[in-house]
Parts: structure tokens; sequence; C-alpha cells
């Protein structure tokens, strides 16, 4: 899910990179951006094949979800906080589990300097929610959430993770 972001194309890469893996599927919003084709390129040159589909609703993630036994979810970076990451997150988990995925694992990034939320509970509050209701959902799901601050020194672009 999400993998046309830098996070998601450097765990492919890493997954892929071990030889498990000879085939990618990618779902994602904008599948046919640039920087997609050229990592579908790039992991070709490795004998690994992605295989990019385009997701704009429950019923297009089900169905491109299909087939699937292992899922990783990645939310996008570099974007504030937007209540469809909360919403896909959930969807994601509900489908999984439906289908019968086996693992699924979502990462997702914490952006402070861009975080909002248009609700009387903070981000953070609204965020806490979707996860706790994706992983009341899902009981095969786990959650990665890194803290992302960025600013002029790309040194400290990841900060912790948990």
């Amino acid at each position: 899910m999400n993998g046309a972001n830098n996070i998601a194309k450097s765990v492919i890469r890493n997954l892929t990179a071990g030889g498990k893996y000879k085939s990618v599927k990618m779902l994602d919003f904008r599948p046919y951006k640039t920087n997609v084709y050229n990592f579908q390129r790039e992991l070709a040159g490795t004998g690994v094949t992605l295989d990019k589909r385009m997701i704009s609703n429950h019923l297009s993630l089900e169905l491109n979800m299909e087939g699937a036994d292992e899922v990783l979810y990645f939310t996008h970076d570099y974007f504030s906080m937007t209540s469809c990451k909360n919403n896909t997150l959930n969807a994601t988990a509900l489908v999984s589990k439906k289908l019968g995925v086996k693992n699924l694992t979502a990462v997702c990034p914490v952006e402070h300097d861009m975080a909002y939320s248009d609700s009387k509970e903070s981000w953070v509050e609204k965020r806490q929610e979707a996860e706790q209701k994706a992983l009341s959902d899902n009981s095969k799901m786990s959650i990665l959430n890194t803290d992302l601050v960025f600013g002029s020194d790309p040194t400290h672009i990841v900060h912790y993770m948990n």
C-alpha cells in the first residue's frame, strides 16, 4: 500500500534484495507518477516485478488486495496529517481481515511539523484513535510508528522509532 513514498521504496528494496520476494504489488492513489516508473525500472534490473495498481476507494482496495498473504501499509510521507490516512488505515485493516491476509504491518510516520486536526481532539488523539480501531479490527496487524522531524538538516529526519 502506498509504496511510492520514500520510506516504502527503501523497505521494498531491502525486502526484495534477499531474494525471498520476486514480485511486489504496489497499491497507491497515484501509481503512475514518474518516480514510480523509475522505481519499477530499478526493481526490474534486479529481477523483481513491480505490479502497480491504482486504488481510489474501498472496493478498488479490496479487489487489488485479493490473493495477498502479506501486506505492508505505508502512509504517505512528506504530507500533512489528514483524515484520509486514518480512513485508509482502517479500511486496510478490515479488508486484510476479510481476505485472510496472514500478516499486516503498517508503517505510519508521525510528521510533527505538518500535523493538524480540524476537530476538538488533537491530531495525535485522532491518530491514536484510528490506530486503536485498526488494531482492534484486525488482530494480525502490527503498527510501526516513526517520528519524523523535517528541517534543513537531513541528519535529523528520523528522530526515533517506537
